[in-house]
């Protein structure tokens, strides 16, 4: 258990560094597809670009359970070994 729980910790901490590398990029990207959400001339390519967002959002919110999931881990680690 306590192995478990320290790999889950690690893929935390890398999930957390991952984030912090891609984090921006990510919200350049969000405020981008909205930009072309709202312009009219990208009408036709609307589900494109949802579905564009949808898939930044999925990959954000992927990473940020990594990371709650990683501090959970730890957390019980350090509540095991006292």
């Amino acid at each position: 258990m306590e192995v478990d729980l320290q790999k889950e910790a690690r893929r935390g901490r890398a999930a957390r560094a991952e984030l912090a590398l891609v984090k921006e990029h990510l919200d350049e990207e969000k405020q981008r597809l909205f930009g072309q959400f709202c312009d009219p001339r990208y009408e036709e390519e609307v589900y494109v670009v949802r579905e564009q967002a949808k898939a930044l959002q999925r990959l954000e919110e992927f990473l940020e359970s990594l990371v709650t999931t990683g501090e959970l881990a730890e957390k019980s680690n350090e509540g095991e070994t006292r």
